[in-house]
C-alpha cells in the first residue's frame, strides 16, 4: 500500500502516512508530482554534488544547499590548512552524489540524479 499524496510505502494498517502526515486514502483525484509537493527541493543533487567536488574548498555545493555552516567550516578549513583541507570538499561531494546526504538545509528532498 502507498501514500497517496508522497507516494511512500506504507506499512499495513497505517490511518496515516509516517513520512508526510497525510490521512490514508485521502486520494484527491491528481497524483502528487515533485513539482508540485512541498516535500521535494528545487536544489538537483547532480548540481550540489558537482559544486563540491570541483569548487568543495570553497564550500559552495553546501551553499548551494542551503547548509550556510558547513559551506563557512569547509571555506575556514581550506583557507587555515593551505587548501589541504579541501580534500573534504571533494569526499562531500562524492557522497553527495551517492546518496549519503538526502535532504536541502531546509529538510526537503533533494532531486534525484
Amino acid at each position: 500500500m502507498y501514500c497517496s499524496h508522497c507516494g511512500k510505502e506504507l506499512e499495513e494498517g497505517a490511518k496515516f502516512c509516517s513520512y508526510c502526515g497525510e490521512k490514508v486514502g485521502s486520494y484527491s483525484g491528481t497524483f502528487p508530482t515533485k513539482q508540485k509537493s512541498t516535500l521535494y527541493s528545487d536544489k538537483s543533487r547532480l548540481a550540489a554534488g558537482l559544486l563540491q567536488i570541483f569548487l568543495g574548498g570553497f564550500g559552495i555545493g553546501r551553499f548551494y544547499l542551503g547548509y550556510i555552516g558547513l559551506g563557512v567550516a569547509q571555506l575556514l578549513v581550506s583557507i587555515f590548512t593551505l587548501g589541504l583541507g579541501s580534500i573534504w570538499g571533494f569526499i562531500d561531494g562524492i557522497l553527495i552524489l551517492t546518496g549519503f546526504v538526502k535532504e536541502d538545509g531546509k529538510g526537503k528532498i533533494l532531486e534525484d540524479l
